[in-house]
């Protein structure tokens, strides 16, 4: 009797858990469909939020090395341009204008919405200058000289010759058999140096050669930079120790200075505040006296622009749109004073 209360009290409890998990699972609910709306919804949010920095990661990975490019070309165009300027006019007469007039947009369109500059400069190297004795008229090719020239002419290239009014430059040869000027000692080591038929004088002395003979010769620079298209659709600075002109054998003188400059924009100051065209610069009849208003025409300062872009493609962050298309652009800005310019005034003024 114990035995059967027992496992009646067995099948009662039994049951009665039964019933209970019953009542649990049966009290049990899923999501309904607005919670899996709003869920879902969140859940893109969230996705949106996280792919966005993730595309931005991406694109600032892509950019930043692009950008310090970027500025590294700019600023190695900027040091080389400044370099020339500061040059400008060594070993010419003070009041010779060794920037080329004309220039002002006559390159391709920029990024700024106006035609590029092209920038020409005049200086002669700083070895020591050789005396000249005779210059043969406009029908000779040959130049007589007083003693052996230096090292630091590379021949065939330009040369400057020079009195304290007018200056020229032009091709030269090396020198070529042995022809003593008047006057020089016996034995003395000067020749001539051939001047080559076919290429015409940069810079010409008034009325030409005829007549005229310079007082000394230096190994002369027509530096000459430029923005030109690459092959590759992206632009580049350019720049020419030889006026943009061939060489003796034909072959191109112009060498890429910085990939992906656009732009090249140049200012000139004389007395008169910034100018775009460098002007006339003269001295009347009488430079070892100039007056105050022949100084005021002499170029004091010249301003350069450089606008560069990024040369990688793609979309990048920050593109800007131009006349030469979309890209992440950057500018520079520098403004020098020609040295021989610089110690002519400072002469003028009292200062030197």
């Amino acid at each position: 009797m114990n035995s059967l209360a027992r496992l009646a009290r067995g099948l009662l409890s039994v049951r009665a858990g039964l019933v209970r998990e019953g009542v649990v699972r049966g009290n049990q609910k899923g999501f309904s469909l607005v919670e899996l709306v709003v869920a879902m919804t969140v859940t893109l949010i969230i996705t949106g939020a996280v792919f966005q920095l993730v595309i931005a990661g991406k694109s600032a990975f892509r950019r930043e090395p692009e950008m310090a490019d970027r500025q590294q070309n700019i600023r190695v165009a900027m040091d080389v341009i400044s370099q020339d300027v500061y040059k400008a006019g060594y070993g010419a007469p003070t009041f010779a204008q060794v920037f080329t007039d004309g220039l002002d947009g006559a390159g391709p369109a920029g990024s700024g919405g106006t035609d590029s500059d092209i920038l020409e400069i005049f200086y002669a190297s700083e070895c020591g200058p050789t005396p000249v004795c005779n210059v043969p008229g406009n029908g000779s090719v040959s130049m007589t000289l007083t003693n052996e020239l230096s090292s630091c002419y590379q021949l065939p290239g330009l040369v400057m010759v020079a009195d304290e009014n007018t200056w020229a430059m032009r091709w030269a040869h090396n020198p070529g058999s042995s022809n003593s000027c008047p006057g020089s000692p016996a034995g003395a080591k000067n020749g001539r140096v051939n001047f080559p038929p076919g290429k015409a004088a940069l810079i010409n002395p008034p009325g030409g050669f005829a007549g005229w003979i310079p007082d000394y010769m230096l190994p002369g620079q027509a530096v000459r930079y430029r923005i030109n298209m690459g092959t590759d659709g992206v632009p580049n600075l350019e720049r020419s120790a030889f006026g943009g002109q061939t060489d003796l054998s034909g072959d191109s003188t112009w060498e890429i200075i910085a990939r992906g400059v656009e732009d090249l924009q140049v200012e000139y100051e004389n007395a008169d505040g910034w100018q775009d065209e460098p002007g006339t610069i003269s001295c009347g009849s009488n430079c070892a006296a100039p007056t105050a208003d022949e100084f005021d025409t002499v170029i004091r300062r010249v301003r350069i622009r450089l606008s560069a872009r990024v040369t990688g493609g793609g979309d990048l962050q920050g593109q800007t749109t131009s006349a030469v298309g979309s890209a992440v652009r950057g500018q520079l800005v520098s403004e020098v004073a020609p040295r021989p310019a610089a110690n002519a005034l400072g002469m003028f003024n009292g200062d030197l």
